[in-house]
């Protein structure tokens, strides 16, 4: 199944059969989902009387996950804002990195500097999948504190 449309098919197929955690884990991962997705929306759920509901306003995150799939960051990749740094961590593992963009995404690193435009930076994250912080979290702080110390230092 398409992982863009997974979070929306999951959501919409649940909404109103929430018994249980492990009945809702069991239930996505017996739709064919990865037991690590099926636990990380499981994770999201809240007991509530005799049943459970979701930790958060499930119409907003619908909301904003179809706002994410609708986006296209590139002009903004291609043409940073003056002074500002976009660094992009890619996950060693993940299945969601369409070559085509990879390869522009290392073309947009190597580029050559200038005063006028900002910089984009490519981190390949080892040892993870698409759940970076919590795969290899040293490895993405490594990444992550560089970037923190020099806007602070800025």
């Amino acid at each position: 199944m398409d992982p863009n449309r997974a979070i929306d098919s999951i959501w919409q197929a649940t909404i109103n059969l929430l018994h249980a955690t492990r009945w809702v884990v069991d239930h996505i991962l017996s739709l064919g989902f990865s037991k690590s997705l099926s636990e990380w929306i499981g994770s999201n759920l809240k007991k509530d009387n005799d049943h459970v509901t979701w930790a958060f306003d499930l119409q907003a995150a619908i909301d904003m996950f179809s706002s994410y799939r609708e986006r296209d960051y590139w002009a903004l990749l291609e043409r940073p804002p003056k002074e500002l740094e976009i660094a992009i961590v890619q996950a060693e593992r993940s299945d969601r990195w369409v070559p085509d963009d990879v390869q522009r995404l290392k073309a947009l690193a190597r580029r050559e500097s200038k005063p006028d435009v900002g910089k984009v930076s490519l981190h390949v994250l080892p040892n993870s999948g698409h759940w970076v912080h919590v795969d290899n979290p040293k490895g993405l702080l490594e990444i992550m504190v560089p970037n923190f110390l020099s806007a602070v230092q800025n």
